[in-house]
């Protein structure tokens, strides 16, 4: 994503929102069902809460909220929109999708409406999506959207899962043509051999999230900087043109690893995974509202990695 001269970016971002579930769970919360403390959750993942939802919530709740404040902060009514596209792995129904049941709950009655499904890289894979339906002229306005909820898919008593989800959503409106922000490039890619290492069934399944750890941090502190090397330089981009990168936020330990590969400082980095945990699709678009005021000219490089 870029603050973008005139007619580089595809599509201008002209509102952006989010949607926490709501309850807060601290590690101390979670010691009570499960072997932790919060030292322990906190040096190995860097998380000290996250949110979970109400039983009057769901994964279409938390999308349509971040919707409807994506749309306020812009102004625009929910009929103006002409596609929406939610990124998620835990809708709670197979159908109808849950971009069709934000459509319907923001007044978008009659726009198209797709779900991705890619895990953790959803809303970087969605966005390609929207981008290329704004490109080819498909539709003029986009809803987008990465929404999930991990506790529908959690053992709430594997330690090695339940201390890193957390419930949330994101939602970002895009308009056709360049304007002062919008996505400009987007690198796709994906790894089938390492399926075994992150599994899991439907939401409210029997089979709910096992992940090899070890080979997951391995693998994501390889692959981060090597996508953002990438993208730089098939940019011609240097790190003077970038305010901030947005990785997903899996890991404290993951992100700082692939900070020091790139050798790039803290503050130049969003990381709210502290008080949010892991939300897998939704983790990137829950941080725009904290960098929507960006300097012009400058860009923003946002990497999601892991199931998907």
């Amino acid at each position: 994503m870029r603050v973008a001269a005139e007619g580089e970016a595809v599509g201008k971002i002209v509102g952006v929102g989010r949607a926490l579930g709501g309850r807060i769970v601290t590690n101390h919360d979670l010691a009570k069902v499960v072997d932790i403390s919060d030292g322990w959750a906190v040096a190995l993942t860097g998380i000290r809460e996250r949110r979970f939802v109400r039983e009057d919530e769901d994964c279409v709740t938390l999308a349509t909220e971040a919707s409807r404040q994506a749309l306020r902060h812009c102004g625009l009514p929910g009929d103006s929109i002409d596609l929406v596209i939610c990124a998620t792995a835990t809708a709670p129904e197979s159908l109808p999708s849950v971009a069709c049941q934000v459509s319907d709950a923001v007044g978008a009655r009659g726009s198209g409406a797709i779900d991705v499904s890619a895990a953790c890289a959803g809303f970087c894979y969605a966005a390609s999506v929207a981008s290329s339906m704004l490109s080819s002229g498909v539709a003029s306005r986009v809803l987008l959207v990465g929404a999930e909820v991990l506790t529908t898919i959690v053992d709430p008593k594997d330690r090695s899962t339940s201390v890193l989800f957390g419930d949330g959503a994101g939602a970002v409106v895009l308009e056709r043509g360049g304007g002062t922000s919008g996505f400009v490039d987007h690198l796709l890619g994906s790894d089938g051999h390492m399926a075994a290492h992150i599994r899991a069934g439907h939401p409210g399944g029997h089979q709910k999230v096992r992940q090899n750890g070890r080979e997951v941090f391995k693998f994501a502190a390889r692959v981060l900087p090597q996508m953002v090397e990438e993208l730089l330089a098939r940019n011609r981009l240097s790190w003077e043109d970038v305010q901030y990168v947005i990785p997903h936020q899996a890991n404290l330990r993951i992100i700082e690893a692939a900070a020091r590969k790139l050798d790039l400082p803290r503050n130049r980095i969003v990381i709210n995974i502290e008080k949010y945990g892991n939300t897998s699709a939704a983790s990137i678009p829950i941080s725009y509202p904290d960098i929507y005021d960006l300097e012009p000219g400058k860009y923003v490089i946002t990497a999601g990695f892991g199931g998907g």
